[in-house]
C-alpha cells in the first residue's frame, strides 16, 4: 500500500507514527461491567443497541446488551453447550466454547465461536432478537478457533478465524464455498534497522483471534499475538491493511496495547470502538471486558484516540513536566540546589537528526516549572576537534554535574566520540571552555562522583573508568560493568547514582523489537560495590529508554523521562517519575512510584 508508515517506519519518537498520541485531558480506561471475560466481543444491532459476550465458562454463550456502552443489562444465556450441543461434544478430550462472537449479517444476528479442543461453528437467531433463540447451522471448520464473520460491500460474507485465515462462505451460510487461506503480511526488512530476527521474517499478522474490518476501501485484518515489551509478556493487538480482501497486506504493526483479541463495531455518533478483554500485567482492565475508541491516523494507520490511557502505573499517566522538545534528558543539582536540566536539543534545525550541535540548560527551584538559562555551547561557534572528525558535528545526550567549585558537561557526537566542557565562572550558564576529546568512539557519557570523592565517567553500555583529579582524562584504563548473569544492563545511555548505600547501574534497552513495536525501557542492576558484581538486570522505568536517575534535594529518587516508543505516554518532552526502592530477595526493587 501506498502509505509512509508501511513502507518505510520512522523513527518511533515520531508522533504521527505513534500507537498512543498524549492528551493532557485523556481519561483511564475502565471495566465495562465487573465481570471477568476473556475473549470479550462486541456488536452494534440494526437499533442502535450494543451486545456484549465472550468466553465465561465454556459450556455457555452469554450476551449482556447496552444502549450506551455504559449500563449493562444482566447476562442471558442464549445458548448452551450441555443442553443444545451434538456435533461440538464430539472428538476427544472435554469440549468447551470459546470466543464466541455475535455480529449481525444479512439482517439477522449470528453467533461465532470455537471450541477448545479445535474447530469452528456458527448459530442463527431464528428470531429478530440477539438473545435468540438460536440454531445450529453446523460445523464450519475443523481446525482452528476465533471465528468471526465479514460481511463485504458487494454482500459476500467471509469466515475469518484463527490467525488470519478467511474463506468466502455460501450463499446460504450452511458452509465454506472455499477452501480458506491464509492471509500474509509483508516482513519487516528495512535497510539500516537492527530488528528482533524473529519479528522481522514474521509472514502472520499474529497468532490467534483474527478480526476483518473495512473502513473507505481499506481492509484491517486484526489478531492477537503475544509480545515482550517493558520486560513483561502480554497479549498485544496487531493489524496489516490491504486494499484487496486476499491481500497483498503491508507489515504488520501494533494496533492496541494490551488489547489481545478484539472486535471493530460503529459506535455512538460514527465513532470507531474496539471492543477488548485487558492483557496482561500493565493493562488498566487486565482480565475485564473494556471498549476504546480508535481512530485511522492516515490511511491504513489506525490506532486508539489520544483520549485514553490504556496502561496502568504511574508511567501510563505520566504528563510532561514542561512542553519544549528534549531527547535523552538530564538534571543535576547546583550548590545552591536549584535544579538544572540539559538533554539533546532540536536546535538550530528544529531536528534530532540533523546538525542539532546546541547545547542548552534549563533551571528549576521544585523540578515542575522549568526556564531556559542559556545556550552555554554551540559546536559551530565554540567547537574545535569535533569539527575535525565530522563536517556537520551533531551534539548528543549532554550530562551536567558540579565538582570542584564549577560546572561540567559531558557529550556525544553522532557517530561516536565524547567531549567535555568546564565553566570558567563558576555558574551554570558559562561561560564554557572546551576540555577536550574523552573518548574516541561511543556516545552517552555521563559523571558519577562517590561518596569517597573519586570522579567516574561512565558511558555507552556500561564503560567506566576514574578520571584523574584534574579531569583531563582517565586514571585507569576503562573497563565495562556486567551484571551477575553476564549480561550487560542495556545498550546505551550508562550511568550510575549511589542510593541507601547501594550503586545503581542503569542503561536504556529495547525490549521487544528495536524501533518498531518495542519499548525503550531504563533498565537497572544494583551492586555493593562500583565495579559490582551487579545483580541481574531488570526494568526500572518502562519506556524510561535513556533517561537517567537522580536525587532531589529531600533524598527522593527520581529519573528523567522523554519517550521514544510508539506506545510511551508522550514523546520527545521532558518528564519526570518518582521512583520506590525496596530490597526484596532479588536485592534492590526499583518502580515507578504511584505516589
Amino acid at each position: 500500500m501506498e502509505n509512509d508508515f508501511i513502507i518505510q517506519p520512522p523513527h518511533p519518537e515520531t508522533e504521527w507514527a505513534a500507537c498512543t498520541s498524549y492528551s493532557e485531558n485523556a481519561v483511564s480506561i475502565e471495566r465495562l461491567i465487573d465481570v471477568p471475560l476473556k475473549d470479550a466481543s462486541i456488536c452494534t444491532g440494526p437499533e442502535h443497541s450494543y451486545y456484549l459476550t465472550g468466553t465465561v465458562d465454556g459450556t455457555n454463550v452469554l450476551v449482556w446488551t447496552s444502549m450506551d456502552l455504559k449500563t449493562w443489562t444482566e447476562p442471558v444465556s442464549v445458548w448452551s453447550l450441555e443442553l443444545e450441543g451434538t456435533w461440538q461434544k464430539e472428538g476427544t478430550g472435554t469440549a468447551g466454547i470459546c470466543a464466541p462472537k455475535i455480529r449481525y449479517v444479512k439482517g439477522a444476528f449470528w453467533v461465532t465461536y470455537g471450541l477448545s479442543q479445535g474447530g469452528t461453528g456458527l448459530l442463527r437467531s431464528t428470531s429478530n432478537s440477539a438473545l435468540g433463540p438460536y440454531e445450529d447451522m453446523g460445523k464450519m471448520t475443523t481446525d482452528g478457533q476465533d471465528a468471526s464473520l465479514f460481511e463485504d460491500e458487494d454482500g459476500a460474507v467471509y469466515w475469518i478465524y484463527s490467525k488470519g485465515l478467511i474463506a468466502r462462505m455460501n450463499e446460504d451460510m450452511t458452509g465454506l464455498a472455499e477452501v480458506p487461506r491464509m492471509i500474509e503480511v509483508q516482513p519487516w526488512k528495512v535497510a539500516g534497522r537492527e530488528d528482533d530476527p524473529s519479528y522481522m521474517g514474521t509472514l502472520q499478522v499474529g497468532a490467534y483471534g483474527a478480526f476483518l474490518y473495512k473502513k473507505d476501501g481499506t481492509y484491517a485484518m486484526f489478531c492477537a499475538d503475544r509480545f515482550t515489551r517493558m520486560g513483561s509478556e502480554a497479549v498485544d493487538t496487531f493489524v496489516a491493511v490491504s486494499h484487496s480482501i486476499y491481500g497483498p497486506y503491508s507489515r504488520r504493526y501494533l494496533a492496541l496495547p494490551h488489547g489481545g483479541q478484539i472486535s471493530l463495531f460503529d459506535g455512538p455518533e460514527h465513532q470507531i470502538y474496539a471492543s477488548f478483554t485487558g492483557s496482561g500485567e500493565y493493562s488498566l482492565v487486565e482480565h475485564y471486558p473494556a471498549v476504546v475508541a480508535m481512530t485511522f491516523a492516515s490511511p491504513g494507520f489506525i490506532r486508539p484516540t489520544e483520549a485514553v490511557v490504556l496502561e496502568k502505573g504511574a508511567v501510563g499517566g505520566l504528563k510532561p513536566v514542561a512542553d519544549f522538545p528534549i531527547r535523552d534528558p538530564h538534571i543535576s543539582t547546583g550548590p545552591d540546589g536549584t535544579y538544572y536540566m540539559t538533554g539533546t536539543s532540536d536546535k538550530p534545525h528544529r531536528n534530532f537528526w540533523d546538525r542539532n550541535n546546541q547545547l542548552h540548560l534549563w533551571r528549576s527551584s521544585d523540578l515542575q516549572e522549568w526556564h531556559h538559562v542559556a545556550k552555554v555551547w554551540d559546536l559551530s561557534e565554540n567547537g574545535s576537534w569535533e569539527n575535525h572528525i565530522y563536517k556537520n558535528p551533531c551534539l548528543w545526550a549532554p550530562e551536567m554535574i558540579y565538582l570542584y567549585e564549577t560546572f561540567w558537561i559531558t557529550y556525544s557526537l553522532q557517530g561516536g566520540g565524547t567531549g567535555l566542557i568546564k565553566s570558567l565562572s563558576g555558574d551554570a550558564e558559562g561561560p564554557y571552555i572546551d576540555m577536550g576529546r574523552m573518548t574516541n568512539t561511543d556516545i552517552d557519557s555521563s559523571f558519577f562522583q562517590d561518596s569517597d570523592g573519586e570522579v567516574y565517567f561512565v558511558w555507552q553500555d556500561g564503560k567506566i573508568a576514574r578520571m584523574k583529579k584534574n579531569m583531563t582524562g582517565f586514571a585507569e584504563e576503562p573497563r565495562k560493568l556486567l551484571c551477575s548473569d553476564g549480561q550487560r544492563v542495556g545498550y546505551e545511555g550508562a550511568f550510575i547514582v549511589k542510593y541507601q548505600g547501594k550503586y545503581i547501574l542503569g542503561a536504556a534497552e529495547w525490549n521487544g523489537d528495536k524501533r518498531v513495536d518495542g519499548t525503550y525501557d531504563l533498565m537497572y542492576a544494583v551492586a555493593d560495590h562500583i565495579y559490582g558484581p551487579y545483580t541481574p538486570r531488570r526494568v526500572g522505568v518502562p519506556h524510561g529508554g535513556h533517561g537517567t536517575m537522580f536525587i532531589d534535594r529531600d533524598g527522593r529518587l527520581w529519573s528523567t523521562f522523554f519517550g521514544n516508543d510508539r506506545t510511551a505516554p508522550f514523546r520527545t518532552r521532558p518528564g519526570i517519575v518518582l521512583l520506590d526502592a525496596e530490597e526484596d530477595g532479588q536485592g534492590l526493587c526499583i518502580t515507578p512510584s504511584c505516589e
